[in-house]
C-alpha cells in the first residue's frame, strides 16, 4: 500500500516540476451519488441515497502523454452511513456529513473522434473536513422516529480524513471549453468515529466510501491552440506508408532501367 502512494505522490509532483511546455484549465462540477461506511466489527449497512457533490478544480495538463495532467480540486462532498439498531429488525440509525474534500490528481488521458474527445483516468489522494453532521432514526413501517442535528465531540469523532479516488470520464472539446461527465470511487482509509480504545462504544473501523457520478465543464486559459502531444502511433503509420511508396518507385525504376538496357543491347531494335 505505501508503495502505492508514494508512486501516485510522485506521478503527481512529476507534473509539477518536469519541464515541459503545458495548459491550464479552470473549471466547476456537480455531481449525485451514494455512500456507505465499512465497520469493523461488521454491521448490517444500507447504501445512503441522495449524496450531492459539486466544487472547482484546476488542471495542468502536459504534451508528454506518460506523464498526463495533474490537478487540484476542492468539493463540497455529502457522505452518509446507515446500519441496522438491532438484527433482523426494521429499525435502522442514519448519519449524514457535510464534508470539504481536496484531491490531489493524476489524470491520463488519450484523444478520440479526431482530438474532439478526450478519454480519461482519475487517481487521487484526498484529503477532508467534516463540518457538519445530522443523525436520523428511520422505520420501515412508522417512518422517521427522531432526527437532529449530530454534535461532533472531539473525543468521539474525527473531524478529517483522507483516502484515494479513482474513476473514468469523458470530455467534448471546442474551442477553449471542455464539458465532461465522470464517474468516481471515493475510498476512505481514515475512520469517521475514533476506535474503541479511545472511545469503549465506538467500533475499531469506521472508513466512509462513496460513488459520485457529476459532470463539468473546463475552459483552458490562454490564446493558445489546444495542446497535443505526438501521435506516436499515427507518424509509425505514415513512415511505414512513405517506406512501402519508396520501395514501389525503386521496382519501377528498376523495371524501367531494364527495359531501356534490353532495347539498347538488341542490334534490330526489338
Amino acid at each position: 500500500m505505501k508503495k502505492r502512494v508514494v508512486l501516485i505522490l510522485w506521478l503527481v509532483f512529476a507534473g509539477w516540476f518536469l519541464p515541459l511546455h503545458a495548459q491550464h484549465y479552470i473549471g466547476a462540477m456537480g455531481g449525485y451519488g451514494v455512500g456507505s461506511a465499512r465497520f469493523y466489527p461488521a454491521k448490517e449497512t444500507r447504501m445512503v441515497w441522495g449524496m450531492y457533490s459539486g466544487g472547482v478544480a484546476w488542471k495542468y495538463y502536459s504534451a508528454v502523454k506518460f506523464v498526463g495532467a495533474v490537478g487540484a480540486e476542492m468539493q463540497f462532498l455529502q457522505r452518509g452511513f446507515e446500519y441496522e439498531l438491532f438484527r433482523d429488525s426494521d429499525t435502522t440509525y442514519r448519519r449524514t456529513l457535510n464534508s470539504v474534500v481536496v484531491p490531489l490528481i493524476w489524470q491520463p488521458y488519450f484523444y478520440a473522434f479526431n482530438r474532439h474527445v478526450r478519454v480519461f483516468m482519475n487517481l487521487a489522494l484526498t484529503f477532508s473536513y467534516n463540518f457538519d453532521s445530522w443523525a436520523d432514526s428511520l422505520s420501515t413501517r412508522q417512518g422517521v422516529y427522531w432526527s437532529q442535528k449530530y454534535d461532533m465531540q472531539l473525543v468521539r469523532d474525527n473531524r478529517w480524513g483522507y483516502g484515494l479516488c479513482g474513476g473514468i470520464g469523458i470530455g467534448v472539446l471546442f474551442d477553449r471549453w471542455e464539458v465532461m461527465v465522470e464517474g468516481r470511487y471515493w475510498y476512505g482509509y481514515s475512520d469517521i468515529l475514533k476506535n474503541r480504545n479511545k472511545y469503549a462504544t465506538n467500533p475499531l473501523r469506521s472508513p466512509l466510501d462513496n460513488i459520485t457520478v457529476s459532470a463539468g465543464f473546463f475552459y483552458r486559459l490562454g490564446k493558445k491552440d489546444l495542446l497535443i502531444g505526438p501521435n506516436l502511433r499515427a507518424e509509425r503509420r505514415a513512415a511505414e506508408r512513405e517506406k512501402r511508396k519508396m520501395q514501389k518507385e525503386t521496382i519501377l525504376q528498376n523495371g524501367n532501367d531494364k527495359t531501356t538496357k534490353s532495347r539498347t543491347t538488341d542490334p534490330e531494335g526489338r
